[in-house]
């Protein structure tokens, strides 16, 4: 697995631009400036398309990354028990973004809810730092001080993650449209 330097550029500004558009609405939002939620929801959008994009760069399904980082942040939490939900099978089951919502919504209540029951506001605070480290993370890829391999196991499907809390902490629900569409590189889940 090798993801193109071109590849990886391109998706680090693009993340760049949307982390901090975050920010800034953040920043407007706490000194009562104007602050559309679109240039959150148009965030989101920029990290799940670059998530998918970077999975199939690597030859990588996205479903299949996602599922797999949610396994691990399940299973390293506290309340993790084999009885405890399980979001890495309910992921392995949907196709499209809206049922990927959905799972990561229940996955957030049962192993994040100390963010969950946060206001809107802070919640929104909390993902910008993680958008921050996700663009440091590409940064330190296109280094080589990020090794290529925890790029795309975790920093990748994170991507994904965060565009669906972002769109979710906004109040955007979102379409029933299939997650890798029809007659891309990789194309391994039909629409349901």
């Amino acid at each position: 697995m090798s993801l193109p330097r071109s590849e990886l550029l391109d998706a680090t500004l693009d993340l760049a631009v949307a982390a901090a558009a975050v920010a800034n609405h953040c920043d407007h939002a706490e000194h009562n400036e104007s602050a559309p939620v679109e240039d959150v929801r148009s965030a989101a959008l920029v990290f799940r398309k670059t998530g998918v994009r970077l999975s199939q760069a690597a030859d990588q399904d996205p479903l299949d990354l996602y599922a797999a980082r949610l396994r691990a942040i399940e299973e390293r939490n506290v309340h993790y028990s084999v009885d405890s939900y399980d979001g890495a099978e309910a992921a392995r089951a949907v196709t499209d973004w809206r049922a990927l919502q959905l799972v990561q919504d229940v996955h957030d209540k049962a192993y994040h809810y100390d963010v969950v029951g946060l206001k809107k506001s802070d919640q929104l605070r909390h993902y910008a730092l993680h958008l921050s480290k996700l663009v440091g993370a590409c940064a330190g890829a296109l280094r080589e001080e990020v090794a290529e391999e925890d790029l795309v196991a975790r920093r990748v499907p994170d991507m994904l993650l965060f565009g669906l809390k972002l769109s979710t902490v906004t109040a955007e629900k979102l379409p029933h449209e299939s997650i890798v569409p029809s007659g891309t590189a990789v194309d391994l889940r039909a629409v349901a």
